[in-house]
């Protein structure tokens, strides 16, 4: 017995004296020698409606074993739909800060104007859909560079939330009124209506309120055309007492019957309140 307690008493302490397995110990194990771009925030989307005001905000940390010392600069790389990069900027170790924690940090903004420019491309050549790639490289002042070919599933965690890219997604979300064509469909699940639940669609200050009756039961079909000249828009969800049931699409043609999209689908259990659509003409 003795001897038994023995061998578990040598296997806890052999599995007690172990490093766990986690972000820190995989660093200093592996990383002291290398370096590290940390993703500290990144924000904003690309709207093709706005393309000045769209910005891409990022804010970035140097890694390496010495403080930034071994930082030779920051190369920011841009990509149309994952084509031929071109470079943007080369970031100098004189546009980082020390942050917080000692280390290196900066800020980039690239506008969707700023990249489409650089990249050669006009506004009639992209849409919604389209993708602008962002990669990031890292070089030091020993020869060594690091990007995306040198990141692991540790590196894109919950701390470094290092990828070295980053992809955004041009969205078309309407400023104003887009004449069209609007046609929502609404569907209860149960078939009993919407229980009090409705979709507004609101057009230069006239509102227009829609549902799906008790009598109607499982759906119901409305269309709003919005005319050449109307300057605003704006379509709202109310809720009802059974909202779990409760789902629907608005599509969107232009007048002439064109460009067929879908604008929004939600629910079941639609977001209450003012939908944000995205119209691509």
């Amino acid at each position: 017995m003795k001897k038994k307690i023995a061998v578990i008493g040598l296997l806890l302490l052999t599995f007690s004296c172990q490093k766990p397995d986690n972000t820190i110990n995989y660093v200093l194990d592996n990383f002291t020698n290398g370096a590290v771009l940390r993703t500290i925030s990144s924000s904003g989307e690309y709207n093709y409606y706005a393309p000045n005001e769209s910005i891409f905000n990022l804010t970035i940390e140097e890694h390496d074993i010495k403080k930034g010392a071994l930082m030779q600069n920051v190369e920011v790389f841009l990509s149309f739909n994952k084509g031929t990069e071109i470079n943007f900027k080369t970031l100098s170790p004189s546009e980082f800060q020390t942050g917080p924690t000692g280390l290196p940090r900066t800020d980039l903004a690239i506008s969707l104007a700023e990249a489409t420019s650089q990249l050669g491309i006009s506004s009639n050549q992209y849409s919604g859909g389209d993708t602008i790639g962002i990669r990031l490289k890292l070089n030091l002042t020993d020869g060594r560079s690091f990007s995306t070919d040198d990141v692991t599933g540790s590196l894109t965690g919950s701390y470094f939330k290092s990828p070295y890219e980053y992809s955004k997604i041009i969205k078309c979300i309407p400023l104003g009124a887009i004449a069209g064509i609007y046609t929502i469909k609404m569907v209860d699940s149960y078939g009993d209506g919407w229980n009090g639940a409705a979709v507004s669609v609101t057009v230069d200050g006239v509102k227009q309120t829609f549902t799906v009756s008790e009598d109607q039961g499982a759906t119901n079909t409305e269309v709003v055309t919005i005319p050449e000249g109307a300057s605003t828009m704006s379509f709202e969800f109310s809720k009802g007492d059974w909202d779990s049931e409760v789902s629907y699409t608005i599509d969107f043609t232009k007048l002439d019957g064109s460009g067929a999209q879908l604008a929004i689908s939600d629910g079941p259990s639609p977001a209450v309140g003012e939908k944000t659509l995205s119209i691509c003409q």
